[in-house]
């Protein structure tokens, strides 16, 4: 397998220079489509709208679970980018587990700039992941930090995994 850088400089860079909190979630949408599509066996669709344009997904990862890709995670993976300069809140987080309930699909990955809300102290919205674990879904959180230290795609798969396995070792979120 080629290793593939996965520390575009654009990437980084249209987040950074992005005029609103918009832009910048498209910035993080383009980002997870690149660091997805490098993984052998992804492949991505986004902003996709449920029958009713009620629930949005920002983007789609269809997963052949490849030896050298991401075969821990099931078939499909569904990603929500939020680049906010808060840490998310249980409210936006539950939206986001019950949008994985309605579709049956087993992870999502939540790329927060900031985290979640009480990652630190109570973990409030990390509490939320008790219930999705009981219900058969685990949440995976990527921040900016995260994003910001990978160098190759072997980085973000060892991430990924590693976020898998605390989510259900622990029944809860897979936290940084």
């Amino acid at each position: 397998m080629t290793c593939r850088s996965t520390r575009p400089s654009s990437g980084h860079a249209a987040i950074a220079s992005a005029p609103d909190t918009d832009a910048q979630g498209h910035a993080h949408e383009d980002l997870a489509v690149y660091l997805f599509e490098a993984v052998a066996g992804c492949w991505v669709e986004r902003n996709l709208m449920n029958d009713f344009q009620t629930e949005e997904v920002d983007v789609a990862v269809g997963n052949d679970r490849l030896p050298e890709g991401l075969p821990i995670l099931p078939h499909v993976v569904l990603v929500e980018c939020k680049d906010w300069s808060r840490p998310v809140d249980s409210r936006t987080l539950g939206y986001f587990i019950n949008t994985l309930a309605n579709r049956s699909v087993e992870v999502g990955i939540l790329i927060a700039t900031t985290g979640i809300a009480g990652q630190a102290v109570g973990r409030h919205a990390a509490a939320l992941g008790i219930g999705a674990a009981a219900r058969g879904m685990k949440v995976l959180v990527i921040t900016k930090d995260d994003l910001v230290a990978l160098t190759s795609t072997e980085d973000f798969i060892e991430m990924v995994s590693r976020r898998y396995l605390r989510a259900v070792a622990s029944g809860t979120i897979g936290l940084p």
